[in-house]
């Protein structure tokens, strides 16, 4: 091979080399994203295809023919890989998941048999008139189905650029004239200059796919999350559900977002979500993030609580990175407007029902008939008891938004006990509980909870004295479990179905706050109360308590 010939190869092979490689260097800087590891393979392919082909080429002199015959062996075997891999590719970024199923391996299987085939019939030895027909067609039964293969990974691509907004026809036309290039080129050339139209190819390819690698999203995971996202995001839900890619892009969303923003799906599909959403511009859209932020809607600002989760591959796919994220925005402005009108009339009513209670005691004292002054000061110390009870319920709500930390439910329990045993009310009270019993809650909630139990059973009975027996123990479907059992009348029925209910009317209302304190807590501490008759009087309520951080692991 002349000089200015050889040259005329290398020159253009050695700019593919650098090319490609260029290109599956730049792919590994970024392979945590979810479609990177069979896009770096497939380009890794090409570049060791290319840097045999540029040592196939060096001149004669500098090859041994064993050398040369391996090299020609290595672009043949390369050349086998790609469409495998492009297929691979295609499958990843079409959201179908890589896991081996067997039908894929019987798919990719059939790119070795051919060989596989044409090895036996050399060993076995024949005439090499059987060889060279095996051969001849176990070749051409290859080229078609890497056709085959190559044709219907490229469909999968097609399909889906066809069907996303974010997914362009031209660089799915890019993506696959980059790979099949190196095949095109080659088999358009002479006989005499295939290698050469092999290097053309390669060439081509390094640029395609170079340009491919700066222009298109094409490693992102948004095709995959689109393709799986749909099936888990509910299109009736009336919370606004919206879909981001690798960077923050909206693949899909529901009505109700379509609804609340006053963005047709069209218009917002592809766009990054802060363009679209106006008051997200200094939100954090992490996987597991959470919070409430303010939003521009159709019906004005209010005020949202968002909650953003990973979107996971199919598990046949074996992957554990996300391959994109869900926002879901919840409407809370109605509900922090009545918290916080909640918490001022609350605030107002206890200040004012409590000054001028004491300014009714004041004047109780000059009333002269003891009956009436009587009845005056009983009605008021129950209003100023209530007061204190709204208060303790506005303290045991602020307490269970806290983080969780270890409590000691034995020390709990003897505290409770001991401040009843030193107070004003009579009573008898017995503990039953280990020198410890740690679980990871607020211990605040639970001594205000085991409170008011105590304090119920020792003041709404007729029996003199009160017995109470507070016992705390582990519990084999709980962490541990709270009784306060006494031998009072036992909780009314009628008391028991308006907490089970959950609500009160005018004309079913319990007699007080301080049970429902307690079923607020414990809805607070994620556990569970029971209220059972004890014998042969009297009643016992349990409350059975989980460990909240286990509980938060487990969720998370």
């Amino acid at each position: 091979m002349a000089l200015g010939s050889t040259l005329s190869v290398l020159t253009p092979n050695a700019v593919a080399v650098i090319l490609l490689g260029w290109a599956a260097w730049t792919a590994f800087q970024s392979r945590e994203q979810p479609s990177a590891e069979p896009f770096i393979a497939l380009l890794a392919t090409l570049t060791l295809w290319s840097i045999l082909a540029f040592a196939s080429n060096l001149p004669e002199l500098l090859l041994p023919s064993l050398v040369s015959t391996i090299l020609d062996l290595g672009q043949f075997g390369t050349a086998l890989l790609v469409p495998g891999i492009w297929t691979v590719y295609a499958l990843s970024y079409t959201g179908r998941g890589t896991g081996l199923t067997w039908r894929r391996i019987a798919l990719l299987a059939g790119i070795i048999f051919p060989v596989l085939v044409v090895g036996f019939v050399i060993a076995i030895r024949p005439p090499m008139s059987v060889i060279e027909y095996v051969a001849a067609t176990m070749l051409g039964t290859e080229l078609l189905y890497l056709l085959v293969l190559f044709l219907y990974a490229t469909y999968l691509l097609a399909d889906l650029g066809g069907s996303h907004a974010r997914v362009s026809n031209t660089q799915i036309a890019v993506l696959t004239t980059g790979v099949g290039a190196p095949y095109l080129v080659g088999l358009v050339g002479n006989n005499t200059n295939v290698a050469n139209g092999a290097v053309v190819g390669l060439l081509l390819s390094g640029g395609l796919l170079t340009v491919a690698m700066r222009r298109y999203p094409v490693m992102t995971g948004f095709p995959k999350a689109d393709y799986i996202a749909r099936t888990r995001v509910v299109e009736t839900l009336q919370e606004a559900v919206v879909v981001l890619d690798w960077e923050d892009h909206i693949l899909d969303c529901n009505q109700a977002t379509v609804d609340l923003f006053d963005h047709t799906a069209a218009t917002m599909i592809g766009e990054p979500i802060r363009s679209v959403i106006d008051g997200l511009e200094q939100t954090e859209l992490t996987a597991g993030a959470t919070g409430t932020v303010t939003l521009q809607t159709a019906k004005g600002r209010r005020q949202f609580q968002y909650s953003v989760s990973a979107v996971d591959e199919a598990d046949t796919d074996g992957e554990e990175d996300p391959v994109a994220s869900t926002v879901l925005f919840r409407d809370v402005t109605d509900r922090q407007t009545r918290e916080q009108q909640l918490t001022v009339l609350n605030r107002v009513l206890r200040h004012n029902v409590r000054n001028n209670l004491d300014v009714v005691l004041a004047y109780a004292d000059h009333i002269d008939e003891d009956e009436v002054q009587s009845g005056v000061r009983e009605s008021a110390t129950e209003l100023l008891e209530l007061s204190k009870k709204a208060r303790e319920a506005e303290e045991v709500m602020t307490a269970g938004t806290n983080p969780p930390e270890p409590v000691n439910l034995a020390d709990v329990a003897k505290t409770v006990v001991d401040q009843f045993r030193t107070s004003d009310v009579s009573g008898e009270l017995s503990i039953n509980c280990p020198d410890e019993l740690w679980i990871s809650s607020h211990r605040t909630v639970v001594q205000q909870a085991l409170s008011e139990l105590v304090e119920n059973s020792l003041t709404h009975t007729s029996t003199d004295p009160p017995q109470v027996e507070v016992s705390v123990r582990k519990d084999t479907q709980a962490t541990a479990e709270i009784t306060v059992a006494d031998n009072g009348p036992g909780l009314p029925e009628r008391e028991q179905q308006i907490l089970a209910a959950g609500t009160e009317t005018q004309l079913k209302h319990g007699q007080g706050i301080g049970l429902w304190v307690v079923n607020w807590a414990v809805t607070q501490l994620g556990g569970d109360l029971q209220f059972n008759a004890n014998t042969p009087e009297g009643s016992i309520v349990t409350i059975y308590l989980h460990d909240m951080k286990n509980e938060q692991s487990t969720t998370t």
